[in-house]
């Protein structure tokens, strides 16, 4: 089936949409998963993600997730642009478009521009993570690679093949990220699953020494709570939110508006204490102080709907 979307939507692919029409030219392939093949197109002098999904009724699940967000107040709002069906030698492939994003990762982000910024950029997340909840969803697979930065640290969610209702059962995972394969929770869709992730990607995107490398593969007897506590103990950059970390990952934070709540509280502390994480640049304490009050709206409206 691979072979088969590859040939399908290779560079220079003219893909024509069965019902509506709209025709997108294959620039090249951004990524490939276990969902399906995500590609840079274009129409026009516009620039888009399109997915097509390899499993009709998971891509189907996918779609009926970004309609309810695009359709929302949120910064979610119109990340859905179109979907639609196209027939390659005889065959209906499924896809959508979506808004594209042109970021690095985390990890590339702050090699180049220092650790610091893992502040703002936590803080920009875990109001994408409310705006997300507060939709009644959890989104499951947080790593990452699903997830881009851009400009002054601008944070984009990407691959939503993993966002499950909440109570459900967690329908897509990495390891790595998953309570569960530390023995430190259930795989129910709750907020404090995404946080525990949340805690994971911030020590991965830190960690210089590559340390969860070594327990991709080992025994779950092999694991636990004590070596990720260790970690966040040997590494200098993670010192200041430390007890979040801590707290994300034992269970202790139940929902997003408290993490982002306690993320706020530790970087202002920081901020009175002197020779800790000296914040380099004015463009760091604007992009926060933007961060703040988007989510102070975001919260205001949540609270009175």
């Amino acid at each position: 089936m691979t072979t088969l979307y590859e040939n399908a939507f290779r560079t220079g692919s003219r893909i024509e949409g069965k019902w509506n029409g709209r025709v997108y030219i294959v620039e090249r392939q951004l990524g490939a998963g276990a969902n399906g093949l995500v590609m840079l197109v274009s129409r026009g002098r516009s620039q888009y993600a399109l997915k097509a999904g390899f499993e009709t009724i998971d891509h189907q699940s996918e779609i009926n997730v970004l309609k309810t967000l695009s359709g929302g107040e949120t910064s979610f709002r119109h990340y859905l642009v179109d979907v639609d069906d196209f027939v390659y030698q005889g065959k209906t492939i499924p896809f959508s478009v979506l808004r594209y994003i042109d970021g690095a990762t985390l990890s590339t982000f702050l090699q180049k521009n220092g650790p610091d910024w893992i502040f703002v950029i936590g803080t920009k997340l875990l109001k994408k993570l409310t705006e997300l909840h507060g939709a009644g969803f959890v989104f499951g697979d947080l790593k990452l690679e699903n997830m881009l930065i851009s400009g002054y640290g601008d944070v984009e969610l990407i691959d939503f093949g993993g966002v499950t209702p909440k109570g459900n059962s967690i329908k897509q995972l990495t390891e790595v990220y998953d309570r569960g394969y530390w023995g430190m929770g259930s795989r129910v869709a709750e907020e404090s699953y995404d946080l525990f992730a949340f805690a994971i990607l911030i020590l991965n995107a830190l960690d210089k020494q590559n340390r969860f490398a070594s327990y991709r593969n080992s025994l779950p007897q092999n694991r636990n709570k004590d070596d990720l506590l260790e970690m966040i103990r040997g590494n200098p950059h993670a010192r200041t939110v430390s007890l979040f970390l801590t707290k994300a990952l034992t269970g202790e934070i139940s929902s997003s508006r408290e993490a982002f709540r306690l993320w706020k509280s530790l970087i202002v502390q920081s901020r009175g204490r002197s020779g800790l994480h000296p914040v380099r640049t004015p463009w760091l304490k604007v992009s926060l102080a933007a961060s703040l009050l988007l989510f102070g709206i975001t919260v205001y409206r949540y609270l009175l709907y």
